[in-house]
């Protein structure tokens, strides 16, 4: 079902209407249902991998047995159609709209200036939103969490964070003056009293109050679905798919057992991505989330057993209630998965992705395998030949070629045991972000002492991210049972550690250094803790650690920030209708927020419209010897392919130093572009176009190799003064070395995104694109198919995010579609996912500094008459 908006409208209803059918396609997600079949403008195009969060909805679902109404968010581009069976969806258009009535989370995030580029906005408003209907009063550390798998590139988070402080039920101001004031009031010695400043930016008294009982009700024909109707097996078919989700353990097991191949998909956190990032295809998929025996939640005398299909959120809450229920002693295990849970991807992840599937996928990246490995938790496994019980810390006992786990078994439950008397676990991860990042290397740690001592009794530790899998130190582990737990023990484990946990070379450039302090630091932490907890228990016996050291001990705790901006206060004499010097709201501000702002992909479909997808290079310096397009061509609503052949005059451009060409130079650029009824059968069809190249030498593909080859762009710029060689020879001291930077990439929230409209008359067109510089896209198309510059009309609406991207490489973009669109007559669209994106525009070169300092000492003083002699290269 979707919220109220075109489709809503349409059936002169107030609340949701239910769109899941039996012809539903296996292969459609949310997004691009909602987009394509719904016209709803506010789930924004996003990178199609549950990473910016621009997509979020609110998924409802009701349980009959409980009466109880769940409501939580999600990413629309993970979520298949077929899984969303008797579940409500309300999207940015059913919270409100500027024909009917703007919501307070709406017009508070424009009117706090919440939007910028407002692309990201749509997704914002709907994670505060569901977050708002679970918790009206939530507290500023609850509308962080509900935030953090949103990503937004314009506003620098402070004003979004400022409108989200409004609902909060604690003050967000430190108080810290004596009268209750903030710190950061006016009359504060911050600012200079002769000049008259503000701070407010928005004045709260405007809000309209929120007010949950005015709230979209959960709809009535889905509440009777759920408890009148038999639960029955459903099948959904597509052109390539078929979705098949059972409802029982014994119907899924006979699945199972005639499909072995077939993967079990939840909340596709895993199989999606795989599909849409690396071409993986499944011709039959398994969706079992709504058979009871897997979502089972269970206590027992000595742990809990929770269903494999169960939610990361839902673990999460029944962790937190366990821990406040029983004794320290039974939850140190509780607390540990619940201190990775927290950090797991954002709410949008956590809320789809399932316990059973984190582990099953054995990814090297999961935060949960290493230490639920490390507390001895087990696997409830079921097939046609019966039910076992395994240890799961024998499925990474071997690696990733482990297959303890046969195809035909199925992942019923993991049983998690209480902590004992004696136990001490832990759990770290590093990563480049505290939430929603994968970890560059994470752990899990369990130690048992003999009772009464500190003799090691058991020792379990496990890593992530260090190779392909989560891996255990099992030989590090059998040579310390039976020591003490002291220096000299960590001393020998860090040595074995590091000789056991072998880190190969990575091509991407990863750290290995940097992984192995990780590792070792890891196990130092977890030392200190464990040494801390013996002292706190014995402080007569065991001596604990020094002070200096204990800042160690100290988590990162994320506190809600804490900025203000200052401005030129106005004249009382000024007029009302004067805007200079007011904090006015965005124009577009509160059409950003309800979903009414049209970016280029929300442009109605033309008649006739094609859809574009591009075959990039894969070679760097290559010869095309040829490009069969055979298989593309006989793909389902394939019309045609685009080649260098068919640009009707320029292919080149020279804007810069370098050229700038429409089909192909180098790796990652467009070699040929498919033209098909549908963007999914044109992405199909250009996955099958074979392009053979002969590699030419020298291949080079790094500033090193460039400078090995004497590779360079001309002419080659310098910085001297002086006779800089004869000054080096005559100082006292030099000091050389490199700086290294990576390449950068732009990264706007909105891809690059065209459409091209024939008019009919001497090659006149219509294009609409997303650009920083409509005049140069004119320019190049009108170029590309050898017309005047006047018969191209280029629009721009509104620009998704652009910080300097959206210039050459869009006209670029923006010719393949018009040439494209010239040559079939007909209406082409073309929007890059974000792995083309990034791809085809590149951004920032990566980049070496040399430099070399010299200094020498007058008067016993050190001076440096000539500072830097430096060498900056380029790839040629």
């Amino acid at each position: 079902a979707v919220g109220r908006g075109e489709a809503a409208e349409a059936d002169k209803r107030d609340y949701n209407i239910p769109i899941v059918e039996k012809n539903a396609d296996p292969e459609q997600m949310l997004l691009s249902y909602l987009r394509k079949r719904l016209r709803l403008t506010g789930t924004k195009y996003g990178c199609g991998g549950g990473g910016c969060g621009a997509c979020t909805v609110m998924i409802s679902t009701y349980e009959p047995a409980s009466k109880k109404i769940r409501h939580y968010s999600a990413n629309a581009c993970l979520l298949p159609i077929c899984s969303l069976y008797g579940a409500a969806v309300t999207t940015v258009e059913g919270v409100g709209s500027t024909k009917t009535r703007v919501h307070p989370v709406q017009e508070r995030l424009a009117k706090c200036h919440g939007s910028q580029c407002g692309f990201c906005t749509p997704g914002m408003v709907m994670s505060i939103y569901t977050l708002l209907r679970n918790y009206p009063e939530p507290t500023s550390e609850q509308m962080m969490a509900a935030l953090a798998g949103n990503l937004c590139r314009c506003t620098g988070y402070r004003p979004i964070l400022d409108a989200c402080k409004t609902f909060c039920k604690e003050s967000a101001c430190c108080q810290r003056k004596a009268n209750g004031k903030c710190c950061l009031d006016q009359e504060d010695d911050l600012f200079d009293k002769e000049e008259k400043v503000s701070t407010r930016l928005f004045s709260t008294d405007e809000f309209q109050p929120l007010d949950p009982t005015q709230e979209l009700i959960f709809p009535p024909e889905l509440m009777r679905m759920a408890e009148n109707q038999p639960k029955r097996t459903l099948f959904f078919h597509g052109e390539r798919m078929t979705w098949i989700s059972p409802v029982s353990l014994d119907e899924l097991l006979d699945l199972k057992a005639a499909h072995p191949k077939a993967p079990l998909v939840v909340g596709n956190t895993s199989v999606g991505p795989e599909m849409k990032f690396r071409g993986v295809f499944h011709p039959i998929v398994i969706a079992p989330a709504r058979i009871p025996d897997l979502n089972v939640v269970k206590r027992m005398d000595d742990g809990l057993t929770l269903g494999a299909a169960c939610s990361l959120s839902l673990v999460k809450d029944i962790l937190t209630n366990a821990i406040s229920e029983y004794p320290e002693e039974k939850t140190k295990v509780f607390c540990a998965v619940l201190q990775q849970l927290r950090t797991l991807g954002g709410e949008q992840i956590r809320n789809v992705a399932s316990l059973g599937g984190n582990i099953i996928s054995r990814k090297s990246t999961s935060d949960l395998n290493p230490i639920l490995a490390a507390s001895n938790c087990m696997l409830n496994l079921a097939s046609r030949g019966g039910k076992r019980q395994i240890p799961l810390s024998d499925v990474f006992a071997d690696g990733v070629g482990n297959n303890i786990i046969t195809p035909e078994e199925i992942l019923v439950s993991v049983y998690i045991p209480h902590s004992r008397k004696g136990d001490y676990v832990s759990a770290f991860r590093q990563a480049p972000r505290r939430e929603n990042a994968l970890p560059i290397t994470n752990a899990g740690m369990r130690v048992l002492f003999e009772e009464g001592t500190d003799l090691i009794k058991d020792l379990s530790i496990f890593y992530g991210g260090a190779v392909s899998t989560t891996i255990c130190a099992k030989q590090t582990c059998g040579t310390l049972i039976g020591r003490h737990w002291n220096e000299q023990m960590l001393d020998e484990a860090c040595r074995l550690i590091l000789k056991e946990i072998a880190l190969p070379g990575s091509p991407s450039g990863e750290k290995v250094d940097y992984k192995k302090i990780l590792v070792v630091s890891f196990f130092y932490r977890f030392f200190l803790e464990v040494l801390q907890s013996l002292r706190t228990m014995d402080p007569c016996r065991y001596p604990g650690i020094p002070m200096e050291y204990r800042s160690v001990l100290q988590d990162f705790k994320t506190k809600i920030p804490q900025s203000i901006q200052i401005y030129q206060d106005i004249e009382p004499s000024q007029s009302p209708q004067d805007p200079v010097g007011r904090p006015i709201m965005h124009q577009s501000g509160i059409k950003h927020a309800t979903g009414e702002a049209v970016y280029i992909d929300d442009l109605p479909s033309v008649d006739g419209e094609l859809f574009l997808a591009v075959v990039t290079s894969s070679r760097a310096h290559a010869k095309i010897v040829s490009i069969d397009t055979s298989e593309a061509l006989k793909g389902p609503g394939v019309f045609d392919i685009i080649t260098a052949h068919d640009v009707p005059a320029t292919n080149e451009f020279y804007y810069s130093d370098g050229p700038e060409i429409i089909f192909v130079i180098c790796v990652g650029q467009i070699v040929c572009a498919v033209v098909a009824d549908s963007d999914i059968h044109a992405k199909q069809a250009a996955a099958k176009v074979k392009i053979e190249y002969e590699v030419l030498e020298p291949v080079i593909l790094t500033i090193e190799e460039a400078i090995k080859h004497n590779s360079f762009f001309e002419p080659k710029r310098k910085l001297e003064h002086g006779n800089v060689d004869q000054a080096f020879e005559t100082v006292d001291n030099i000091i050389e070395g490199e700086i290294h930077i990576g390449g950068q990439e732009h990264f706007y929230m909105e891809t690059q995104s065209v459409l091209a409209v024939p008019i009919g008359e001497d090659k006149e067109m219509d294009v609409y694109v997303s650009t920083q510089h409509p005049a140069i896209i004119q320019e190049m198309v009108a170029a590309s198919l050898g017309v005047p510059a006047n018969r191209i009309m280029c629009h721009v609406k509104r620009v998704g995010g652009a910080f300097g991207g959206k210039l050459l490489k869009a006209g670029l973009l923006a010719s393949v579609a018009a040439v494209a669109a010239n040559k079939t007559s007909r209406a082409v669209r073309l929007i890059l996912s974000r792995g083309d994106d990034m791809l085809i525009t590149g951004g920032r070169h990566p980049f070496i500094g040399k430099y070399k300092v010299s200094a020498t000492r007058i008067q016993g003083k050190s001076t440096c008459p000539y500072s830097v002699n430096k060498s900056f290269s380029v790839t040629g």
